[in-house]
């Protein structure tokens, strides 16, 4: 090529060279751009690999959610049937101690165990800044709306379990003739050997005013737990919606 553009000088054919030299150009840069729309189509279909791949672990995580919030309502399921054993317990004309203190105790174990929904793929995309290769608008501003909507249900159902709790122990409370020593393991770390246990025994149980109070926190505790039972059935209804979304994403 170098001693073609030597004689077309050399014979004074400026006109010719200057198209070749045009059209060696043209070559150039048409060759430049093709490798840009190559790298362009490589760098898309590495990004629809990757956002292929944030469906899937997308789906992961809203299955644990899933399995979670099924394991917090059975566990509601049971606070809800103990208090409302409790209540029973306490119409009762002499309900046992020993029974009502336990009820008590179940309709508010677990209560703390709250929902929080699984972020570790939603995460890495904000972080790694890879949430734009999220294609879909509108799946994406439904990602965000899930994320904030369970977050927002975490909160009242923490703060109905809070306030399950502050009632539980209410320091007003006379505890020992509630009869907290009688939940089965607080009296197992009783140490007889320096508490007389006779003078922990209840006389005349419940007072009247014990059971009003006893029969006020069951209800209380009734109402707390159908509470979280209607919210965690607002959120199994959320992660339904997305699972399905995601599930067919995942499978395209």
């Amino acid at each position: 090529m170098e001693r073609f553009r030597q004689h077309l000088l050399q014979t004074g054919k400026i006109k010719s060279y200057l198209l070749y030299a045009i059209g060696e150009i043209v070559l150039v840069v048409v060759g430049i751009l093709i490798a840009l729309q190559i790298n362009t189509w490589n760098e898309q279909y590495k990004d629809r690999q990757q956002e292929q791949v944030y469906y899937c672990k997308l789906l992961e995580d809203v299955n644990q959610d899933q399995l979670l919030l099924e394991k917090l309502m059975v566990e509601n399921e049971s606070r809800i049937k103990a208090s409302n054993e409790m209540i029973q317990l306490l119409q009762q004309e002499s309900p046992g101690r020993k029974e009502v203190v336990n009820k008590m105790r179940a309709a508010i174990a677990k209560i703390t165990f709250t929902f929080k929904a699984s972020l570790a793929a939603f995460n890495d995309l904000k972080s790694s800044g890879s949430l734009r290769i999220i294609k879909d608008s509108d799946l994406k501003s439904r990602l965000l709306n899930y994320y904030s909507s369970m977050e927002g249900y975490a909160d009242v159902i923490d703060t109905n379990s809070d306030a399950a709790i502050s009632v539980y122990h209410n320091p007003s409370k006379d505890f020992k003739e509630i009869g907290f020593h009688d939940i089965e393991d607080i009296k197992e770390e009783i140490d007889t050997a320096l508490v007389d246990s006779e003078k922990l025994k209840a006389i005349a149980y419940p007072s009247e005013q014990i059971r009003k109070v006893l029969l006020s926190d069951a209800i209380f505790y009734l109402s707390i737990n159908t509470r979280k039972k209607g919210l965690h059935q607002t959120v199994a209804s959320e992660i339904l919606k997305m699972k399905k979304v995601l599930l067919k994403k995942c499978n395209e």
